[in-house]
């Protein structure tokens, strides 16, 4: 009598409980011995190899949220606070809300741009002047010290008259008001006599307190982020119900970079819960 059996004639489930015992061999046949052992074992055990033996996948429950999920909830937190209180530093957050600073600063990331610096909370004793507007402002100076050698008093119109010939090259009236508030401001800024008065539509149609009113609408607004490229995506949402100024309207009367700008809105707006 042959000593070993082909797995194929076996039943499927005793083949099954054979290979994966490892009991076939490379020609695929398993040795009397090894199917006799086998079918002990499965007297005394059970009848379904395949069922019993088959590996069991287990899952292990979740007993605690996950450190993004801690961190998106810590985030939120952050962002109520600041709704009330923008302008605030991370150590007032941290300390408010009784977190730890790291995970503070790691959590606010989505929302820092309404969060100072604490070298932010007071501001330079000096104005900051982007160089593009700098540059923009002595070439006015420039142009209205050339225009006053062809006509004393400069008024506006002589002005936009030597712009338009050509023999003059600089900034609208428009422009230099602008930078320095009113005519007769640009034209005391260089020594030059503005003559008449300026049209009324060449002053300016907002002040500082309003433009950083603006700014201030701006930031609260959650979808932009505070990112400058954003402002007039956002002012031609709300341009419908009212007038409101570009960003380089802003910055050439505020001066300074957008995050000057920011920072100087941030600091007022703290001022209102802060003092």
């Amino acid at each position: 009598m042959t000593q070993r059996i082909p797995a194929t004639e076996l039943p499927e489930s005793i083949a099954w409980v054979a290979t994966e015992l490892d009991l076939v061999d490379a020609d695929g046949t398993i040795s009397r011995t090894h199917l006799r052992t086998l079918g002990e074992f499965l007297l005394r055990y059970g009848s379904a190899p395949a069922a019993t033996l088959a590996p069991v996948v287990r899952t292990r429950a979740r007993t605690k949220p996950t450190k993004a999920e801690v961190r998106t909830e810590l985030t939120d937190r952050i962002s109520t606070y600041l709704s009330t209180r923008p302008g605030a530093t991370l150590n007032e957050i941290s300390t408010a809300l009784a977190v730890p600073l790291p995970a503070v600063t790691t959590a606010s990331r989505p929302v820092d741009w309404l969060i100072l610096g604490e070298d932010e909370l007071v501001a330079s004793s000096e104005r900051v002047e982007s160089a593009t507007i700098a540059a923009t402002r002595d070439r006015a100076k420039g142009a209205l010290q050339a225009a006053n050698l062809m006509a004393s008093p400069l008024t506006h119109n002589a002005y936009t008259t030597l712009l338009r010939s050509g023999r003059v090259q600089g900034p609208s009236v428009a422009r230099i008001v602008q930078l320095f508030g009113s005519w007769s401001a640009a034209c005391s800024a260089v020594g030059v006599s503005s003559g008449e008065a300026l049209r009324s539509n060449y002053e300016r149609t907002w002040d500082d307190e309003q433009l950083f009113g603006f700014v201030e609408r701006f930031l609260r607004e959650p979808a932009h982020h505070g990112a400058s490229h954003q402002f007039d995506i956002w002012r031609s949402t709300v341009n419908g119900t009212q007038k409101v100024p570009s960003l380089g309207t802003v910055r050439n009367i505020l001066g300074g970079t957008w995050g000057d700008i920011r920072t100087s809105t941030l600091r007022r707006m703290r001022a209102a819960w802060a003092n």
